[in-house]
């Protein structure tokens, strides 16, 4: 009997080595936010990563530089995302399953594992998830001038910075001037009420998931944010857990589907 092929997971390389570190939930299905327009096309897979450890399938990981994601994908036939979906074509992460079909897309991801591979269950239909969606851009979008300098300084490695600078600093300014204006006490006093209403979601029930004592699709989305907190360096993880301590006891309850990131 022959052994069914691994899933490969493409994902973006750091430039210190450290695996994977940054989620995929900024953007939501047809939205046009300034942080998905900012955000999405190089988040990588720190959210899938997280579903297929949970889930323990075997896969590997294909590290693919930020500029060539559209290249290599249509050299491998892989159809572009809808333009009412994502106003970028191609985007990590993408897996490519055992039977050779690729999916892009973590909310496309998330729906076919959890069809071929339905234990542990990750809850797709809890009313949390939507909660979740629309509480993360308002997140993002005051801490914007802290996250995008970060990650161009911290994370993206040499090859990929410039047209990681370039597409970003294009519609909406360079990241140095975002980070000159928008990266002080004032935008951590902007992001807090959105942060307390993650904390509360993750505290109704009790903890540390928001379910509860099980966890879910809605945590994973947040543990993928935490994740490229905790990478990004800074100070980001540590302010946040500081002004809300149910994300790090989140985070924390989480780690076991962090270990593997390589």
């Amino acid at each position: 009997m022959s052994l069914e092929k691994p899933i490969i997971l493409f994902d973006l390389p750091s430039k210190d080595q450290g695996g994977s570190w940054s989620p995929n939930t900024w953007k939501s299905t047809n939205t046009s936010s300034l942080p998905e327009r900012l955000l999405t096309g190089f988040l990588p897979s720190c959210l899938a990563r997280l579903l297929l450890n949970y889930k323990g399938i075997p896969y590997t990981t294909q590290w693919i530089e930020l500029n060539q994601i559209a290249p290599h994908f249509k050299s491998l036939g892989i159809p572009p995302n809808p333009p009412s979906l994502n106003s970028i074509p191609y985007t990590v992460p993408t897996i490519r399953l055992p039977d050779g079909s690729y999916v892009m897309d973590s909310k496309n991801i998330a729906a076919i594992l959890e069809e071929k591979y339905p234990d542990p269950p990750l809850h797709l239909d809890s009313p949390q998830l939507a909660k979740v969606k629309e509480i993360l851009p308002r997140l993002f979008m005051p801490l914007r001038g802290i996250l995008l300098p970060g990650i161009g300084r911290n994370l993206m490695i040499e090859e990929s910075l410039p047209y990681f600078s370039e597409s970003r600093s294009k519609k909406y300014g360079s990241l140095e001037q975002m980070e000159r204006e928008l990266s002080g006490e004032k935008q951590w006093e902007e992001a807090k009420p959105a942060m307390r209403e993650i904390a509360t979601l993750v505290e109704e029930n009790g903890g540390p998931f928001v379910l509860g004592g099980e966890v879910s699709y809605a945590d994973f989305n947040l543990v993928g944010v935490l994740c490229l907190f905790k990478r990004l360096g800074d100070g980001v993880f540590e302010k946040t857990a500081e002004m809300e301590p149910a994300l790090r006891t989140l985070y924390e309850a989480s780690k076991n589907w962090l270990e593997k990131d390589d």
